[in-house]
């Protein structure tokens, strides 16, 4: 966007650019006016006590006015398959923790799928500018403040807040982003009504070339003063299908926004690069025959879209209630005691505890390879669980695995992946019923989650009592 120019024209006297009692004729220098702009993650003081303690000579970054880069941490997630762009780390809260569970916690959680402006700063609070509640629906939330300074004396301050909330509807490619202003401030001398702030988006996209069908309302350069008299604006962006990789049709991108604002002469801005940059969301496309809302005949509004990271994991519940209980009690031995499980493997770590050793769908629909690797994982499961007990169908047992048959981690993949670990994986004769179900949410998971085929996306299980 070219960068704007806006003149307001300011009295001396406003600005106490004439000294009081002034001999007639003397010139008076005219007074620097400045102004700095910061963005952070949300502001944890009061904005008077912020203006409060920059006049007393407090430096910006040691009220939180400059962001200090966060290493990868502990909780952090990473945007997968294309949209990782080189494993670019997000400091997000994750999960949708407003969601009931219902009587019984069950595994397959209500896709969440919109969001508020106070759902999203109440998960934005503290220590993380994102909530990324589920596939479907995320936010980022900043906070965007100025510095205003005469003669390199702080004399003002102003600070409000801008959300982003994207979401997805069900069996909709379109993706939506609301953006909101609010939590304005001003005090002292400044100018932050006047300010033009103008929205610039750009995305980066896998395959190249592709084109975003754009939907909404881009307001353009808006005043502050204008801004709160109306702080809303929604925009969406949308792939076509029968552009993206095979076999599922994908498309990926990073969605980026920043706001960059211009202010009024004569206040210069100190920082000029430092444009105010915003949300950058990762997404993703899909047409895939095996997922919800395939409709090869709706050429335009077949299949859907997420946004790609791996946050949201299949959840199997031990409760004394819970129909899959037998499975969950397996996965939960495999995780915290992996060496009591058979078949024997003294270093058995399997995957698909946690987003940093995740697993990766093994669709057996897509072709023979995908249905032997698939056989194979079954058929590697249930000779242990022959070796174990030889008659354990007749018991209405069924032999239940983990990782899942429907994984590329699965029970064979030292077979195919000839450097990965042998027995890597545990087999176990359970309840046919117990099983049957785990399997069933199993695949409503993968559905409502749009899990796809392969390294592109990948996901990981938690176990709940």
């Amino acid at each position: 966007m070219k960068r704007l120019r806006h003149v307001l024209i300011v009295t001396a006297i406003a600005f106490g650019i004439m000294a009081a009692g002034a001999p007639p004729g003397v010139a008076q220098s005219e007074p620097t006016l400045s102004v700095t702009s910061y963005l952070s993650d949300t502001s944890k003081r009061s904005p008077e006590e912020t203006f409060k303690r920059l006049k007393l000579g407090a430096p910006p970054n040691s009220l939180g006015l400059t962001e200090t880069p966060k290493p990868p941490g502990r909780g952090d997630v990473r945007r997968t398959g294309p949209a990782a762009l080189g494993n670019e780390f997000v400091h997000a809260a994750t999960g949708d923790t407003s969601v009931s569970h219902g009587i019984s916690p069950r595994v397959v959680d209500p896709v969440k799928r919109t969001m508020t402006l106070s759902e999203c700063k109440a998960h934005t609070a503290n220590d993380a500018s994102m909530w990324i509640a589920s596939r479907f629906a995320m936010c980022e939330s900043r906070w965007f403040a100025a510095e205003w300074k005469k003669n390199n004396k702080v004399v003002g301050f102003s600070q409000m807040t801008v959300t982003a909330i994207g979401t997805i509807p069900a069996g909709s490619r379109d993706v939506q982003f609301d953006y909101h202003f609010s939590d304005f401030y001003a005090s002292g001398v400044n100018a932050i009504d006047e300010t033009l702030v103008g929205p610039d988006a750009n995305y980066v996209i896998v395959p190249s070339g592709i084109k975003l069908n754009q939907g909404g309302l881009d307001p353009g350069p808006q005043t502050v003063a204008k801004l709160k008299k109306d702080p809303h604006f929604m925009i969406s962006r949308r792939a076509d299908p029968g552009q993206g990789i095979a076999p599922d049709d994908g498309i990926w991108a990073v969605w980026n926004m920043k706001f960059e604002p211009e202010y009024p002469a004569p206040w210069a801005e100190t920082n000029p690069v430092a444009d105010w940059k915003f949300s950058s969301f990762g997404i993703r496309w899909d047409n895939s025959a095996y997922l919800p809302n395939y409709n090869p005949a709706d050429v335009l509004h077949t299949g859907g879209a997420t946004f790609s990271y791996d946050v949201s994991p299949l959840r199997y519940s031990t409760a004394a209630t819970s129909e899959e209980k037998g499975v969950a009690l397996h996965v939960k031995k495999a995780f915290s005691q992996p060496q009591s499980t058979m078949p024997k493997n003294p270093s058995k770590k399997v995957a698909g505890q946690s987003a940093s050793d995740p697993l990766h769908r093994l669709q057996k629909g897509l072709g023979q390879t995908n249905l032997n690797r698939y056989n194979a994982n079954r058929r590697e499961a249930v000779k242990v669980c022959t070796s174990v007990d030889p008659d354990y169908a007749k018991k209405g047992l069924e032999c239940d695995e983990y990782p899942f048959a429907s994984t590329y981690e699965g029970s064979a993949q030292s077979i195919y992946e000839p450097a990965k670990p042998k027995n890597n994986f545990s087999a176990l004769a359970i309840p046919a019923a117990e099983n049957g179900k785990g399997g069933s949410q199993l695949a409503t998971y993968y559905n409502n989650n749009r899990i796809i085929d392969g390294d592109k996306d990948e996901f990981y299980v938690i176990i709940i009592p």
